[in-house]
């Protein structure tokens, strides 16, 4: 009877799983909690059953804490149609048997350590429509047989280690609409054949080692949205009526290529854009001056190219008015490009919306608008490396969001504004390379989030403030090549963390503290070019993860103390030009240091 038939194949299944749960490992208890015979098989946890024969015919075991290898008996579950064991700890091969669940629709072992080659057993899934592979280590090639899925729609293997060509035969898949195929060691060209995926909205293939032209069929695909081909060797040029062959473009992501020719206007009118990157390539020519057509856009980033702009209006950067009118926009990014110009105040006009903003290495001249203090969402501005004159204005006090300050390499002059004390969430400030002169404020203390303070190479003067000596959490201090002068104070020893220590080519006197062995993440101490008088203190010795020490053109005096001889990670060594005497120690990394490291005692 149909009853019997129903309870038989009930058993099926419910041995089938009571095996599979066997031969895992449950880290979280789980199915040993759940999976028991005392409840009907269709109420377990991850178990969904067909309302007519009550047949198994999905297992979703996604995110459970499951580990070992996957038991062959899941493919004895014949009324299967959707597989879902991503996000385990399984590893070995995936078993053949799978390729007896013919039902199947759905599979997905995305975020696993499983390995072996592409299974071609999936081949004979003839129903199959997604299949989800991310994350894994399969090695290739792609099977042949993969391509004879015909209704398959989804198709996802990225970061596995698959290699080879991705096979012409790509075009078979007609039904696909996302095709994933990123970090996965592909080479060889873009088969032509991907003309054929009509239905395509996804195509990702980026951070591969793809190379030769893109196929410019793939701009003919309508239906697409994203397309990421970004971080291969491919080269080409965008075509001049991208906005009506791909009308539905959303992200665009092309960066770390060798793309080449003009970015073209008509781009600005496929209006559903939210995303473009084209860094990293040669584009050359005219940034158009007509983004500000894209209300959607999010994240536009050209940086690493050849683009210039047109010089129409004084110099100023004319394509920044109307990107204004996008209203979205998070990051924008235009270093590296040989833009010249200024920054027009204009730029204050950008909406809360602005987080990133770009500009270093452009060759940037005049100075930075005041009206840069509007940008109140702004988390990171980096105009390092131009030509940017003037002051440091106090209205980037008013950017109480910022965290990243990047503004070294130009010539800025003026006093370091104590507004910057105001930036609670500040993480790094780099002004080196300028000419800024005066004190350092001593309120930079009030910044606790502070990691990275780099003022080196400017015109500073007056002794380091003691107040700076308290941010307890700071990883890097680089105030070198100024004019600052009296001592190195003993509360140095507060920098717990600190691994980076730069206070070389100074005026600063008085003995080297002893307190400075406190310093146990030190990895680069120079007080090089100062005048320095007293011992090396032998506390020095207690810098465990100590890799570079110059102490080179002081007045030190006394012995080099033995202790050094224990710093397992000591690379680099300089005490000439002091007055040091004694014998130099011979212990450690003492065998590998030069005659030149103690030249002029």
């Amino acid at each position: 009877s149909l009853a019997m038939t129903t309870l038989s194949n009930l058993t099926t299944d419910q041995s089938a799983l009571l095996a599979f749960k066997a031969r895992v490992v449950d880290y979280r208890s789980v199915l040993t909690n759940n999976w028991s015979i005392s409840y009907p098989i269709c109420s377990w946890v991850g178990i969904s059953c067909g309302s007519r024969h009550q047949r198994v015919t999905a297992l979703n075991l996604s995110d459970m804490g499951l580990g070992g290898t996957i038991p062959l008996h899941l493919g004895n579950l014949s009324f299967l149609v959707s597989l879902d064991i991503s996000e385990n700890n399984f590893h070995g091969h995936l078993p053949k048997e799978l390729g007896q669940l013919r039902r199947l629709r759905v599979m997905s072992f995305a975020y696993n350590k499983l390995s072996g080659s592409f299974p071609s057993w999936i081949g004979v899934l003839s129903n199959l429509q997604i299949l989800i592979l991310d994350n894994n280590s399969f090695t290739g090639p792609i099977p042949n047989s993969l391509f004879n899925l015909s209704r398959l729609e989804t198709l996802r293997s990225w970061f596995n280690i698959i290699g080879g060509n991705i096979p012409s035969r790509i075009g078979n898949l007609s039904k696909l609409v996302n095709l994933d195929l990123s970090f996965s060691n592909l080479q060889g060209q873009i088969p032509t054949e991907i003309r054929n995926l009509q239905n395509l909205e996804h195509l990702v293939l980026g951070e591969n080692n793809l190379s030769g032209l893109i196929p410019p069929t793939i701009f003919n695909i309508s239906t697409m949205r994203i397309l990421t081909l970004g971080g291969n060797q491919l080269s080409g040029r965008l075509p001049s009526t991208i906005d009506h062959s791909l009308p539905n473009i959303e992200y665009l992501a092309l960066s770390a290529n060798n793309l080449m020719g003009t970015i073209p206007n008509s781009i600005t009118n496929a209006t559903k854009l939210i995303g473009l990157d084209l860094g990293l390539n040669s584009f050359s020519g005219h940034i158009p001056n007509t983004f500000g057509n894209l209300r959607h856009l999010s994240v536009l980033s050209l940086m690493m190219n050849n683009l210039t702009t047109e010089s129409s209006s004084a110099d100023q950067w004319s394509f920044l008015s109307s990107l204004t009118n996008c209203r979205n926009l998070t990051l924008l990014s235009f270093g590296s490009n040989p833009l010249g110009g200024i920054l027009p105040p204009v730029i204050g006009n950008f909406s809360a919306s602005l987080q990133k903003f770009y500009a270093y290495e452009c060759k940037l001249k005049g100075n930075i608008p005041q009206e840069i203090g509007k940008l109140r969402g702004l988390i990171l501005l980096s105009l390092h490396s131009n030509d940017l004159n003037g002051t440091i204005s106090p209205t980037m006090g008013k950017l109480k969001r910022l965290q990243g300050l990047s503004l070294e390499g130009n010539n800025l002059e003026g006093s370091i504004p104590y507004d910057l004390c105001h930036l609670e969430l500040m993480y790094g400030i780099r002004l080196n390379g300028n000419k800024l002169s005066g004190h350092i404020p001593p309120c930079l203390a009030s910044l606790t989030s502070l990691r990275e303070l780099r003022l080196g190479s400017n015109k500073l003067t007056s002794s380091i403030p003691s107040s700076l000596w308290s941010l307890e959490y700071i990883l890097e201090i680089n105030l070198s090549s100024n004019s600052l002068n009296g001592p190195l104070l003993s509360n140095v020893q507060k920098l717990k963390v600190l691994t980076v220590l730069d206070l070389s080519r100074n005026q600063l006197s008085g003995d080297i503290p002893s307190t400075i062995g406190a310093l146990v993440d030190l990895g680069t101490l120079s007080l090089a070019s100062n005048q320095f008088q007293g011992p090396i203190p032998e506390s020095v010795g207690s810098l465990i993860s100590l890799e570079s020490l110059d102490l080179s053109g002081n007045n030190l005096s006394g012995k080099i103390p033995s202790s050094l001889e224990t710093l397992s990670h000591f690379k680099q060594f300089n005490v000439s030009h002091n007055r040091l005497e004694g014998e130099i120690p011979v212990k450690g990394s003492f065998k590998n240091f030069s005659a030149e490291s103690f030249f002029g005692n």
